[in-house]
């Protein structure tokens, strides 16, 4: 799942959350009359016209109170009863209209404050019922339950920093059915500002006023399943799911089963059997099976899809997510026959780069560079199906047809550094490794995070016979210098700096050498090339013990470094073992035999760009 997918759920969830706490609020709050600044007459028309407003006959109530403000136009308080009668009779323009009459004249009048904006609330006007009860707030001095109804707008808007400000330093009301609603507010701004546990914390507190409550159950459940505890979202699922056959609940359970990769399939079979009205089936299938994909379940997930492309079958969109996992199980016929299908009612570049990958996997090269092609004719304007387009290319070997694509895009993009980064690689690939690295630098110098270009950049030098680049070894350590964590590249700069300095036989950064090493292998315990390259060093500053320390250890990790085993043979040697010191050149001559040529390093390094890519790729499925 994407980062901008995972938001968009946070966003859905704190929206359920939300969902009884908002009514909760402001059902729980006293009517807007209640600010009143001095009482209705309780006797003539005005108490008929309340005791009509009582009975509901709102019509009553304004034919009362409309003439009774003839008589006394300056009575607020009877005014903001007959902009109630108005709301009630359904004419908000007029409520509205005598709300702002009371406002025009008292611009602070709480009561007509939280009138108004109850009105644009009701039309979905957010943003003016979130300033006028921001102007309330401010009237009443800070007024808990309008802070409380303003806090809910703001959540409804998704300005949840703003309400959590408008909560803080509430104390929660002391009514249960008030206090949970205040619970599931405050988990539903925590859920929206990402903070889940947070979230969970505040469902927990509202579920333990009223436990049996099946509503409160299931969005506590919920938001567990979102803070990722997985085993306190199964237990509040299970019981509901068994005791109301709830579809929902039953997808809480399946989804933390899945997490927990506990058994989930009596559950699945359930919830395959489950009897839906025809209205709701297309939407719990599609649900059903985002669930199954998110956990790569893809082969389960075609059951629902196929469900789903039967129940509409117009909708391409459903064909395109069934042929996906299709092609993500391994059924590739299958997939290509529902991308077919999926072509016949709607082609997009993203149907094209799917059949692209289909064609690729089946073998068909001709066909797959077809539908490649045919993606960046539909989208002349995404670079990820370029990328896909050259990718397929570059499977191949065809370099010099895979710069000619990525150099186009680059006219299109020229500040795109995933662009970039794949014409160093196709460079790389190509033997032009000077090339690559001036390519792979600038990659990095546009990359938000270009740790990725570091990395490839790292291992073309290592690779190379010839010192490192200058300019490529600064850039490396001068990341790692700024990313000390990162055990990966503090390697990259210690032995970048080892093979530089040992070409020109300058020993006087040897102790910075061996610092970064040390850090690397720190940091990366079950990797050998730090204790394989501080072999190197100890034994290049004649630091006897240490070099033959490090090596065995590096031939423990790694017993196919032929470099390793060589190097054990001169130690041995120098420290009069000539046994142990035959017996390592016999492993090196075996290791040696299994080093990869350049070539077939190229291929593997190969291998792992053309994974990388692909998942860096901005919306890549």
């Amino acid at each position: 799942m994407t980062a901008w997918e995972n938001a968009r759920r946070r966003l859905l969830v704190a929206a359920a959350l939300l969902l009884v706490g908002a009514v909760g609020t402001v059902a729980g709050q006293q009517s807007p009359a209640s600010h009143q600044t001095h009482a209705l007459q309780a006797s003539g028309p005005v108490a008929a016209a309340q005791s009509a407003l009582a009975r509901g006959d709102a019509a009553k109530a304004i034919e009362i109170l409309s003439a009774y403000l003839e008589v006394y136009p300056k009575d607020d308080a009877a005014r903001l009863r007959l902009g109630q009668a108005y709301v009630v009779a359904g004419q908000n323009d007029k409520g509205e209209a005598e709300f702002l009459n009371v406002l025009n004249a008292a611009p602070a009048n709480v009561s007509a404050l939280t009138a108004i904006a109850d009105v644009y609330q009701h039309e979905g006007q957010l943003d003016r019922a979130e300033a006028m009860l921001a102007r309330a707030a401010k009237a009443s001095g800070g007024d808990p339950q309008i802070r409380m109804q303003r806090a809910v707008v703001l959540a409804r808007l998704h300005r949840f920093q703003e309400a959590q400000s408008a909560l803080s330093h509430l104390v929660p009301p002391k009514l249960p059915e008030q206090r949970i609603a205040y619970y599931r507010l405050k988990a539903s701004v925590a859920s929206g500002l990402g903070n889940l546990s947070a979230a969970a914390s505040e469902m927990e507190k509202a579920l333990a006023l009223q436990p049996q409550n099946d509503g409160l159950t299931m969005a506590t459940a919920v938001a567990e399943l979102q803070s990722e505890n997985w085993r306190r979202a199964a237990s509040l699922a299970e019981p509901l799911y068994s005791r109301t056959a709830d579809p929902q609940a039953g997808l809480v359970l399946l989804e933390a089963q899945l997490a927990q990769r506990a058994d989930f399939h009596k559950t699945l079979e359930s919830l395959h059997a489950s009897q839906l009205k025809p209205s709701e089936e297309l939407a719990f299938r599609q649900r059903l099976a985002e669930v199954l994909i998110t956990h790569e379940e893809f082969s389960a997930s075609i059951e629902e899809l196929t469900r789903a492309v039967e129940l509409d079958p117009s909708r391409s969109e459903l064909a395109f997510n069934l042929a996906l996992a299709q092609f993500k199980a391994g059924r590739l016929d299958d997939a290509r026959g529902s991308a077919s299908k999926c072509k016949a009612l709607a082609d997009t570049a993203d149907l094209e780069d799917l059949l692209g990958d289909i064609q690729e996997a089946r073998g068909d090269n001709l066909a797959a560079v077809r539908s490649y092609q045919a993606a960046v004719t539909l989208a002349p304007n995404d670079e990820k199906y370029r990328l896909s387009f050259a990718m397929e290319f570059i499977r191949h070997q065809n370099f010099d047809a895979a710069r000619a694509v990525l150099k186009q895009a680059e006219e299109s993009w020229p500040n795109s550094w995933r662009i970039q980064l794949a014409l160093g690689m196709v460079e790389y690939f190509a033997g032009t490794s000077e090339e690559a690295s001036r390519i792979l630098l600038h990659a990095a110098e546009l990359a938000p995070e270009p740790e990725t270009a570091l990395r490839y950049l790292g291992d073309i030098q290592l690779g190379q016979v010839s010192p490192p680049a200058p300019e490529a070894t600064e850039r490396l350590c001068e990341y790692s210098d700024r990313h000390p964590q990162d055990g990966k590249l503090q390697y990259y700069c210690g032995a970048l700096l080892f093979r530089r300095d040992y070409a020109s036989g300058d020993k006087t950064h040897a102790d910075e050498i061996l610092r970064r090493l040390h850090a690397a292998a720190e940091l990366l315990a079950k990797d050998a090339s730090p204790r394989c390259q501080m072999g190197r060093a100890y034994q290049w500053v004649e630091r006897w013990q240490e070099a033959l320390q490090e090596s065995e250890t590096c031939v423990r990790m790694d017993p196919d470094a032929a470099d390793g085993h060589y190097r054990l043979a001169q130690l041995y040697k120098h420290f009069g073992q000539p046994e142990r010191a035959r017996q390592e050149m016999t492993l090196y001559k075996a290791a040696s035999d299994k080093v990869a040529d350049q070539n077939a390093r190229r291929d593997e390094t190969m291998k792992t760009f053309l994974f990388t890519i692909q998942k860096e790729a901005p919306d890549r499925k």
